[in-house]
């Protein structure tokens, strides 16, 4: 019996481990079509961006750095945050976006940068990043260092259900502190700080009720939305 335990929560483990992998696989996918639109990127990408400019390091190196510093805050307020997700979402995904957005910017239809492009490819990797980033939440294998942070907060306050908002407040300070550091803010920005919290929501909600999610569920959620 007690073998059968441990095989299924092996089973368990690797699904989520690679369930991780996949999310933010695709979270890189949606990010770098985001960057390529240039019509305002995320918000924290957006701060990310930023400093990029201001210290004249690679985006994927700035954006590493920019979790380390946030993951020290995460260590002191919740460490149950950290896991095999929160690991592979700072080395990686900043990394992997710039090989995305090198690839896409090889393919024809793409060189052509026109206003209908962009727009579509907007579109597209907005949709695409925060279902990536629904998926890995879903995991609970650790989240990255900002994504924790609103998840923390609302597990503080008591108020689970307020995670959309929480998001909606961080994004808005990394719009402004991206501004300040004279980082690119345009339309698309305003936009994602007012849908991503609720999209990731909506995201986590749909995929809770699959059955490809079932088999790692252990009765607890990372803070619904």
């Amino acid at each position: 019996m007690c073998i059968g335990i441990i095989r299924t929560m092996n089973k368990k483990m690797w699904y989520r481990i690679l369930y991780v992998v996949i999310g933010l696989t695709i979270v890189s996918i949606g990010l770098a079509f985001v960057r390529y639109a240039v019509l305002g990127v995320d918000p924290f990408i957006t701060l990310v961006t930023g400093i990029t400019r201001q210290i004249g390091l690679s985006f994927g190196t700035t954006h590493l750095l920019v979790f380390l510093v946030m993951l020290i805050a995460v260590v002191i307020f919740d460490r149950g945050k950290i896991g095999f997700g929160t690991v592979y979402a700072m080395v990686v995904v900043g990394y992997s976006s710039d090989a995305v957005l090198w690839l896409i910017q090889m393919i024809p239809v793409f060189e052509q940068f026109s206003i209908q492009t962009r727009v579509a490819s907007f579109v597209l990797g907005l949709a695409v990043l925060y279902f990536g980033v629904a998926i890995y939440i879903e995991t609970n294998m650790g989240v990255s260092p900002y994504d924790a942070i609103g998840l923390i907060f609302v597990e503080r306050i008591k108020r689970p259900h307020w995670f959309r908002w929480a998001r909606i407040c961080t994004d808005a300070l990394c719009v402004i502190g991206g501004a300040l550091l004279q980082s690119d803010i345009g339309i698309g920005t305003v936009l994602t700080v007012l849908i991503a919290g609720p999209l990731i929501a909506f995201f986590r909600k749909m995929l809770a009720r699959t059955k490809l999610f079932e088999i790692i569920q252990d009765g607890g959620n990372n803070g619904k939305a």
